[in-house]
């Protein structure tokens, strides 16, 4: 075999990889209506930058925004600029790209490590997992920056085996990238390399970071933004830097312990079925050979590391637990290609985790309400449905445990992981047909301008304002007493107002407005209201 024929081949598994990661990404890809202001609020900041040219500092809905740096807003520009506005589609091709690179990036770390066909599984159980087939079509920065942590993270295992090349450069450059997706989390690789220094035991591991030019390098990459917005909104900046940055993420509630378990399972379904076995047998394998110990060692302070960060944090969104899929991917495929899937687990440790989740859970019920807010949309609904995701649950895992059994887990893991792919591709679909329809803003804005034709919807009371907005081309205000929707129609008289029934409840003399019953949004009946007309004239009484 001659070197170019031995490269050639060497770059199949990579093809393999990107071929899957690109089929699971582009199922759906686009129906999904963006419903909340998460959702809504990065393809905002693209149309802005789109129609003023404000590439800098985009603005939300007419008014600065300061939360986040806008790379994501970047690149949903780039992506929307051909078709001269932003859509559903355009919205989410970058979260769908990086959901791409984040397998190629998983594949290349487990390569590293474990060998191609570690590399090559651990990518196949990434792109199988809940979180990563629903955020793939989000249009948050949460993938993006998934993808740039572990491509920081992927990098930091050649800087701490001492191997030739700039990955410092690129360990930091990633970092930096990520700060421009989403802020402070781009911190995370910095608490990996600092986790693995930790526990590797190595004398001046400190000094393979090269910490003093590394984050020189950061603060430069990163100092345009800050530098920006300190000129240009220096009062708003206070309240980045002490809530969004910091005060955000600082535990103040106990609660908050509730939240880790049920994101794990929620990110990492179905593999989180075999991840306990995966992380148990890894423990077990660390006095086994030196060079594949110390990439355990570095993958398990990987995952530790991400726990930590994230379960200590004061807010807990499932979205938020989005990198762990990398190094638990990791964990998995080293587990199927090492021969220690034969091994067993003790069934006592099963049942402690899940006495943990029923815990967890039973302590979110309790002090987190809005918890189970979205059980109506994310369980099954059908026969059908609820057959073809057992179905698919059935064949990943007998497909796992005859492998086990066999001493072939390796070729049986392909298997598995279609089984995998059909329950979360199954999954998607079914609950993304019911949440479309429970927040179907197109069809509501096509009936407002049918009820009132010249009267566009200015603000919302008790719905998200910023889906508005999007679908229907204009600012629309989120208000929340009487007096506020006084002040917006008395400044747009002609204007009308989309309020949930509960909200106009609470309108002092309803008398004054116009009310239609327009749709219902979640579930919940919404009406159009407008400023009463005015009688005739001649009807008009002293």
């Amino acid at each position: 075999m001659t070197p170019e024929s031995g490269a050639r081949v060497a770059r199949w598994p990579a093809l393999w990889v990107a071929a899957a990661a690109i089929v699971m990404v582009a199922l759906d890809l686009g129906r999904r209506i963006l419903a909340t202001n998460d959702e809504a609020r990065f393809a905002l900041l693209a149309q802005d930058i789109l129609s003023r040219g404000a590439w800098l500092f985009p603005e939300l809905n007419g008014a600065a925004y300061n939360a986040k740096p806008p790379l994501q807003a970047w690149l949903i520009a780039l992506a929307s600029w051909p078709a001269g506005g932003v859509t559903q589609l355009t919205a989410v091709l970058p979260s769908a790209l990086a959901a791409v690179g984040t397998a190629l990036a998983v594949f290349a770390a487990g390569r590293g490590m474990f060998g191609a066909g570690a590399g090559q599984l651990a990518a196949l159980a990434a792109v199988t997992t809940q979180g990563w087939v629903l955020h793939a079509r989000v249009p948050m920065p949460d993938m993006l920056v998934t993808f740039l942590v572990t491509a920081a993270v992927a990098m930091l295992w050649p800087m701490t085996r001492e191997r030739p090349g700039p990955w410092w450069l690129g360990f930091y450059g990633c970092m930096a990238a990520a700060f421009w997706g989403k802020g402070a989390v781009a911190l995370l690789p910095l608490a990996v390399a600092v986790a693995w220094g930790m526990v590797s035991g190595r004398r001046g591991w400190w000094r393979l970071l090269h910490l003093p030019a590394g984050l020189a390098v950061f603060a430069a990459l990163i100092a345009p933004w800050w530098i920006g917005k300190l000129v240009s909104e220096p009062a708003g900046m206070g309240e980045v830097v002490v809530s969004d940055n910091l005060l955000w993420y600082l535990p103040r509630s106990p609660a908050m312990l509730a939240g880790p378990p049920q994101h794990l399972v929620g990110i990492l379904f179905p593999w989180v079925l075999v991840s306990p076995l995966a992380v148990w047998q890894a423990v077990k394998a660390l006095r086994a050979r030196a060079e594949e110990r110390e990439a355990l060692v570095f993958v398990l302070a990987w995952s530790a590391a991400l726990l930590l960060c994230l379960g200590i944090s004061e807010q807990q969104r499932l979205r938020y637990y989005l990198p762990l899929i990398s190094p638990m991917a990791l964990l998995i495929g080293w587990w199927a290609t090492s021969g220690a899937a034969r091994a067993r687990m003790p069934w006592a440790v099963y049942a402690a985790v899940a006495a943990v989740l029923a815990l967890s859970t039973g302590a979110a019920a309790l002090f987190r309400r809005t918890w189970a807010t979205a059980a109506h949309v994310a369980f099954p609904t059908s026969a059908l449905e609820v057959g073809v995701m057992a179905g698919g649950l059935l064949v990943m895992l007998a497909a796992l445990a005859y492998g086990a059994r066999r001493g072939r887990l390796a070729r049986a893991f392909v298997v598995a992981c279609l089984g995998s792919a059909v329950w979360v591709a199954g999954w998607y679909h079914w609950e993304l047909g019911r949440r479309n329809a429970a927040y179907d803003y197109p069809r509501v804005g096509a009936e407002a301008r049918r009820l009132l034709p010249e009267a566009p919807v200015a603000a919302v009371w008790g719905v998200y304002e910023l889906p508005f907005s999007f679908y229907f081309g204009r600012r629309v205000v989120a208000i929340r007493t009487d007096g506020d929707l006084r002040r917006v129609l008395s400044a747009h008289p002609r204007a009308s107002a989309v309020l949930t029934e509960s909200a106009l409840r609470q309108v002092e003399d309803p008398g004054r407005l116009q009310v239609l019953p327009l749709d219902r949004l979640n579930f919940t009946p919404i009406v159009l209201v407008s400023s009463a007309p005015e009688p005739p004239r001649g009807d008009r009484r002293p």
